[in-house]
C-alpha cells in the first residue's frame, strides 16, 4: 500500500512539473505561411545591413497566410530574423495594425509601444504587459538564394 502511494504522489507530481507554461496570445491564432524570397525579392532585408523592419499586410499567393493583422519582419540588433502579428494584443483590431517608429512598433489606438531592438516585441508603454504574437522566422538557403520562412 505504500508503494503505491509514493507511486501516485510521483505521479501526480510529475504531471503538475509537465503543466503547459507556453504564453497564451489574446491574438487569435490563425494560420501564418510566408515566405520571403530575400535574394531575389528583398535583396537589401539581409542581417548584415542592421536593424529593419518590414510589414506584409496582403499574400501574394493563394495558399499563403499572413496572420490575423498582418506580419512584422524585423531584423533585430542581435542580428537574427523575427516575425510577429501586426495586431496589438491590447486592442485586437485588425484593421488597424501597429505602426513602425523606430525601434518600436506602436498601435495607433491606445499608443501601446512594443520594444523590436532584440527580438521579443515586448510592450515598453502602455498598459498591457502581453507582447506581440511572436512568429518563427527560419532561414534557408535554396538555389534561388535565401528565403525566411514565417510560420506558427
Amino acid at each position: 500500500m505504500k508503494r503505491h502511494s509514493i507511486i501516485l504522489l510521483l505521479i501526480a507530481c510529475l504531471s503538475i512539473g509537465c503543466e503547459d507554461t507556453n504564453f497564451r496570445s489574446s491574438v487569435p491564432n490563425v494560420p501564418v505561411s510566408y515566405n520571403l524570397y530575400i535574394t531575389r525579392e528583398h535583396p537589401h532585408f539581409i542581417i548584415d545591413n542592421g536593424f529593419q523592419t518590414m510589414t506584409i499586410t496582403e499574400h501574394k499567393f493563394e495558399r499563403e497566410y499572413i496572420g490575423y493583422a498582418g506580419l512584422l519582419i524585423w531584423v533585430g540588433m542581435d542580428g537574427h530574423y523575427h516575425a510577429a502579428d501586426l495586431c496589438c494584443p491590447h486592442c485586437l483590431k485588425p484593421k488597424k495594425p501597429v505602426a513602425i517608429d523606430g525601434l518600436y512598433a506602436v498601435c495607433p489606438l491606445c499608443d501601446e509601444h512594443f520594444d523590436l531592438g532584440y527580438g521579443y516585441a515586448v510592450p515598453t508603454k502602455g498598459i498591457t504587459r502581453e507582447p506581440l504574437r511572436k512568429y518563427q522566422a527560419l532561414t534557408q538557403q535554396t538555389a534561388t538564394g535565401l528565403t525566411l520562412r514565417i510560420t506558427n
